[in-house]
């Protein structure tokens, strides 16, 4: 098994201490200690995921856990913990969450691109990035899993979509099945996702069709 959700774990720990606690990142108001925080509490407790649902009750309990564990704890341990990632071991946390994120094809199929984005939430928050240059394995691992980020997030868009990595291969979303994508959007795989999941303005991507629809798109709430 290949290991690049691990591997993007790591090096987003890696980025998140360089970046120091009080950093900016691209989800919404979150500093990086706060994101660090959220990664913590994504693979370790029940209050967190659930506040992913569209429940606002649900949500709010899980930014207040957010923030209390993000000003509770260590910057540095929080990193630590995001660098670790779960162990079942794990007693003082909900231990079923723990159990399941820590086996290795769930946080192969789950995280890669949960810790891609964010690992470029932080470093396209700065003034000064570049796009990295990953290996094709990786972009490929990030192409396969592009279709389940790009359907949820971009089911709101009204005209259809079709997204385009050159020379490999094209992912239809939006409404209708058949016809031409009112919109073709082109690039690599990580552009493409950091758009699919509403990083619209730091996603590296073109766009091919008539402007009031690439308006549309653009403008369209693009969101996981």
């Amino acid at each position: 098994m290949r290991h690049h959700a691990r591997d993007e774990r790591h090096a987003l720990a890696k980025t998140l201490r360089s970046a120091g606690a009080e950093a900016a990142t691209l989800c919404g108001d979150w500093s990086t200690a706060q994101l660090a925080a959220h990664l913590v509490l994504r693979e370790r407790s029940l209050v967190e995921l659930g506040g992913r649902l569209p429940v606002k009750r649900l949500h709010e309990a899980s930014e207040r856990l957010i923030r209390e564990l993000a000003g509770r704890e260590p910057y540095e341990r929080l990193v630590e913990l995001v660098d670790r990632g779960p162990d079942w071991r794990e007693v003082r946390w909900p231990l079923p969450t723990a159990a399941v994120w820590s086996l290795p094809p769930v946080r192969e199929a789950a995280n890669l691109g949960e810790y891609l984005i964010h690992h470029e939430d932080v470093r396209r928050a700065g003034p000064d990035w570049r796009p990295r240059e990953l290996p094709v394995d990786v972009q490929m691992a990030v192409w396969k899993r592009l279709p389940f980020t790009a359907r949820l997030a971009m089911r709101k868009v009204s005209v259809p979509v079709e997204l385009a990595w050159p020379s490999h291969g094209r992912l239809r979303v939006g409404p209708g099945r058949g016809g031409p994508a009112a919109v073709r959007i082109t690039g690599d795989p990580v552009e493409l996702v950091l758009f699919a999941s509403g990083r619209i303005g730091v996603a590296r991507v073109e766009y091919v069709g008539d402007p009031d629809d690439v308006a549309l798109v653009r403008g369209s709430k693009i969101a996981l």
